[in-house]
């Protein structure tokens, strides 16, 4: 089933490339249940510990996978919504955030293994699993192997078929593109970093979320990304396409859709004639695989349900929370 809602702005990336927030701050009551969250600590080997934070609530556990690159606080302005009906936590992955930096065990089914052993830790069951992005592969993952443990899943901007938007990509170059770099003034404390983030990738995450994903020295200025490069790398080496095929848990997919160049090429308008020529290329050829990630999530998927927000983009659920809430509500209180 494909519902499409109509939105007034844009803000896109597809899987693979990794764009940051323009973040909507939530209501008082989002604002007090954030003030009360609290972070521990779940051994999952003897020298392995993942990050869990905890947002509070009573009831079904309603559990948030970030994306590639960030922490679970990249949900502390959003996943607060939600406390009204659900326990509502996040789990930081190995190698992000104060989770464990592993020197192995980057594989995505490694990764959603991890999950499953936080789940057992915290007896967890009848479990919401909403995965933004990298999330729903470890979604997937999950379902297929310990499908017993959950109730339902959500994608957010996350059902795609990665190994073939990965390759497929790959016969499309772009120009370099070189990012400004941060003044001194830029590196003196988190605040003021976020908005050089903001200014360089015209979006804006949350305070806490750039925190998370820094070195800090003692004064507050900024040290450095505490992830290396080859993580990143042995994770999207790992990617493969999803198989939804044989999940039979109540499913949503919200994606964002048409959205404008520009969202995706900030630098668009300033570009040369040849640079924008290979924007374009690049930019219809991720429109035209994410469309066919779709069709392959509806056409798999048992009782899967496709939303389509017009003009959104992969942080859907910060850059239009309240719509992304909305529709979460939606398909929560039919499963309930």
């Amino acid at each position: 089933m494909i519902k499409k809602t109509n939105l007034a702005r844009a803000f896109i990336v597809f899987v693979l490339v990794i764009m940051m927030f323009d973040v909507s701050l939530s209501q008082q009551l989002n604002k007090s249940a954030a003030a009360s969250r609290i972070s521990h600590y779940i051994r999952i080997q003897p020298d392995i510990s993942l990050e869990v934070v905890e947002w509070g609530g009573k009831g079904k556990p309603l559990v948030f996978l970030a994306g590639l690159g960030h922490t679970g606080h990249v949900f502390d302005d959003f996943a607060p919504r939600f406390t009204d009906k659900f326990r509502v936590l996040g789990i930081t992955r190995r190698g992000f955030g104060a989770s464990t930096q592993a020197a192995a065990g980057y594989s995505v089914d490694t990764l959603a293994n991890d999950i499953q052993i936080v789940l057992d830790s915290l007896r967890l069951g009848d479990v919401v699993l909403v995965g933004h992005s990298l999330g729903g592969d470890e979604l997937t993952r999950l379902a297929n192997q310990h499908k017993g443990r959950l109730s339902a899943l959500i994608y957010l901007d996350a059902a795609y078929s990665q190994a073939t938007n990965r390759d497929s990509l790959n016969n499309y170059p772009l120009p370099e593109i070189q990012s400004p770099e941060p003044t001194p003034h830029d590196l003196q404390s988190a605040e003021v970093y976020r908005l050089y983030y903001e200014r360089v990738n015209g979006v804006r995450m949350p305070l806490s979320e750039i925190q998370a994903m820094y070195n800090w020295n003692e004064d507050g200025s900024f040290v450095g990304g505490i992830t290396p490069g080859w993580i990143y790398t042995q994770i999207l080496e790992s990617l493969q396409d999803q198989v939804y095929e044989g999940i039979t848990l109540p499913s949503l997919a919200i994606y964002g859709v048409d959205y404008p160049i520009e969202e995706l090429f900030l630098d668009f308008e300033k570009a040369d004639s040849s640079d924008q020529a290979y924007m374009m290329a690049y930019y219809k050829a991720g429109k035209r695989l994410a469309a066919m990630s779709r069709r392959h999530f509806g056409e798999q998927m048992q009782k899967g349900t496709v939303v389509e927000l017009q003009g959104a983009g992969h942080s859907l659920y910060i850059t239009h929370s309240d719509q992304v809430e909305k529709e979460m509500r939606l398909f929560l209180d039919n499963i309930q």
